[in-house]
């Protein structure tokens, strides 16, 4: 028994390995992650010039305020390239059918193919944020404290968990789809949906369903069913950070307000950081229930 049970813990981290391997060498991932990571470094420098020219007291807590966005749209699709074939991948090129032929279960294949995205999504993030980091350093000359290092890490953990939930979803949607084309499809629109136009979307259903020009009470329920109002409150005490959406004055400005400390930050977005981490968990633990009831031979 203890010989078998080691025996799964192996093959998990060799599949989370192989996963891993695979996802550095995709030239859609990589070119990805080169985009992302260059958009991210141009934000930042222009948060500094900004933040110079505005005369702001702390330029890195402003200069990582000002990427928010940036990271809130474009960061869904890291994850999103990270799981929409993980599946169909081996399904298709057979290779599912081989390693269970070999002494390797169905939930050690899932197992390691959620630990290695998982990984690799944190190393990825932990990786833009510390360039980010760096290149804001180099721009302002400015030095960076323990408390302010607090407030990054905590910023990057959030990013990490609310892609987490587009890589659930893509993983997810590949265990169902019958094509890596299809399953990109479904989850660009879904990032579409709920993440660049999910303010306008919700303010138009809205207010056809109030017949009120701006339905701002009803929006700002409705709006908590994208992933993106979770992570825009935590990260800049902004309801919505989505194209067109719901705008308000917040009196805590997330993670980067410097005026409240991070158990007043903490007391007041609890909510939203436990959406975050529970969300991409779920969506994980349901893509393993899919996995091992889906028909995966060719």
């Amino acid at each position: 028994m203890r010989k078998s049970k080691k025996n799964s813990i192996s093959n998990v981290f060799v599949i989370a390995q192989k996963e891993f391997a695979d996802i550095i060498t995709n030239p859609l991932f990589l070119m990805l992650i080169a985009t992302y990571t260059l958009i991210i470094l141009s934000f930042s420098y222009k948060g500094v010039i900004f933040g110079e020219d505005m005369g702001e007291q702390n330029i890195l807590m402003f200069s990582f305020r000002s990427i928010t966005r940036q990271v809130g749209w474009l960061g869904p699709l890291i994850g999103i390239v990270l799981g929409f074939d993980a599946v169909i991948r081996e399904r298709k090129s057979g290779s599912l059918n081989v390693l269970l032929t070999h002494p390797v279960f169905r939930d050690n294949i899932i197992t390691g193919k959620l630990l290695g995205i998982t990984g690799t999504l944190f190393l990825v993030i932990m990786f833009s944020v510390t360039v980010s980091l760096g290149a804001i350093l180099i721009a302002s000359g400015v030095q960076v404290s323990e408390m302010e290092l607090i407030r990054i890490a905590t910023f990057a953990i959030s990013i990490f968990f609310y892609v987490l939930i587009f890589s659930g979803i893509a993983v997810l949607v590949s265990i169902i789809a019958n094509d890596a084309a299809d399953s990109l499809i479904y989850n660009v629109i879904i990032w579409l949906a709920t993440c660049i136009v999910s303010g306008a979307i919700i303010i138009a259903f809205a207010a056809i369903i109030t017949g009120q020009s701006s339905p701002y009470e009803l929006a700002s329920e409705l709006i908590k069913l994208s992933p993106l109002h979770y992570y825009s409150e935590a990260a800049a005490g902004r309801i919505d950070l989505s194209w067109g959406g719901i705008n308000n004055e917040p009196v805590n400005a997330g993670i980067f307000d410097t005026r409240f400390t991070l158990t007043q930050w903490f007391s007041e977005f609890w909510t939203e950081i436990t959406v975050l981490i529970v969300t991409p968990i779920t969506l994980l633990i349901i893509s393993f229930i899919a996995f091992m009831r889906k028909d995966i031979t060719l």
